[in-house]
């Protein structure tokens, strides 16, 4: 896949997370913090570990994109296991704009728009 459609589809892709944990927050679906805190189970987690190594040039805007992937999938974990204790109120204050995951969701889906350009 070309980097720009491998982009356009990560985009999609960690876009959807605020869906889902909606859906999560409202009991419609379980999640595993494990699971999601893992940054090499998505597909564009895959893809940077291989393709992305040598199609993200230079080496540190891979390293860079690299490292604002696995704090999305950290913070996302965190939103799981706030939710899981209880904490629900904590849960979705991370998910707004000024939240843990609405920064580190925004700051990957921003760097990740300035490569196709």
């Amino acid at each position: 896949m070309a980097l720009k459609q491998e982009i356009d589809q990560a985009i999609a892709d960690h876009a959807a997370w605020k869906s889902r944990f909606r859906d999560f927050i409202n009991g419609r679906i379980e999640l595993d913090a494990t699971t999601v805190g893992k940054d090499n189970h998505c597909q564009f987690g895959q893809w940077l570990e291989h393709e992305g190594e040598r199609m993200l040039l230079p080496k540190e805007v891979h390293d860079e994109i690299f490292s604002l992937h696995a704090e999305f999938h950290r913070v996302a974990a965190t939103v799981i296991v706030k939710k899981m204790k209880g904490d629900i109120q904590g849960a979705q204050h991370d998910l707004t704009p000024n939240g843990a995951f609405g920064r580190a969701s925004a700051a990957l889906m921003q760097r990740m728009l300035k490569i196709k350009t």
